[in-house]
């Protein structure tokens, strides 16, 4: 019966990720082949998170979406988020003062999870706040990272590195290498490993010598020809913005947690 209910559980939180991702709506058609969810076990679930307002269900158009619950429920977190609020302004400095797009995020198992994101450029990068990403592929989640051993990394993917694009890491001896060289001088890199034209740079967040998050500069590859003093300033501006974003998670431990 135990197993069950987890099997339950996993499905609505797939159902709920699936329909946020979907502006346009999603059929219980698209659903149920996609999740690979029987219709049987579909319907329940369903109508449940419907009833809950969780999901709104559109007679006209036969497609689901978010409903007003989650609004509600990120309203809530919202007003109990107020350390993370000061991180987003924090973050907004730092943009407008690198004219870059920065991000804030955790991990979360193998993968970064972006909490905070503010642009200050043209530049097109597909993170956003929620958006998950295969850390080994990004300078803000090779920060996060750079506290596991060899052994710690294997376990994380054990199967393997899978690339995401040409420049991605796909060994984790070489991976591992990196890491170690950068954890003396704090700054991690990458470069077209999980978009297009775009690199990174990025240093871990502390707390009591553990490593809380990460914060990161994305800006185009073209600029290290246009700007050879560009990566000095973003690391400057980075270690600034590191020990404000440390003393407000030292202020508002539980807050931020």
């Amino acid at each position: 019966m135990a197993k069950d209910n987890h099997s339950a559980v996993n499905r609505v939180a797939d159902i709920l990720e699936y329909v946020a991702v979907h502006k346009e709506g999603a059929t219980f058609s698209d659903v149920t082949r996609d999740l690979a969810i029987p219709k049987s076990s579909l319907h329940p679930l369903i109508h449940t998170l419907c009833k809950r307002q969780f999901v709104h269900f559109k007679e006209n158009e036969q497609r689901y979406f978010l409903g007003n619950r989650i609004f509600y429920l990120a309203i809530e977190y919202g007003g109990n988020a107020s350390s993370l609020n000061m991180i987003n302004d924090v973050l907004l400095d730092l943009a407008q003062s690198v004219g870059e797009t920065c991000y804030f995020g955790v991990l979360s198992g193998n993968e970064i999870l972006y909490l905070l994101k503010q642009v200050a450029n043209s530049i097109q990068v597909t993170a956003r706040p929620g958006y998950r990403l295969k850390a080994y592929a990004s300078a803000i989640g090779k920060a996060l990272l750079s506290q596991f051993d060899k052994d710690e990394l294997l376990l994380l993917y054990p199967d393997g590195l899978e690339p995401i694009t040409k420049n991605t890491i796909v060994d984790v001896d070489k991976l591992y290498q990196q890491l170690s060289e950068a954890r003396d001088d704090g700054f991690f890199y990458e470069k077209e490993e999980s978009s297009a034209h775009v690199q990174c740079i990025a240093t871990p967040i502390f707390y009591q010598k553990k490593i809380m998050a990460a914060l990161s500069i994305a800006f185009p590859v073209f600029n290290d020809t246009q700007n050879p003093q560009k990566l000095q300033i973003n690391k400057e501006n980075l270690v600034l913005a590191r020990r404000r974003i440390e003393e407000i998670i030292a202020r508002n431990r539980e807050d931020w947690v």
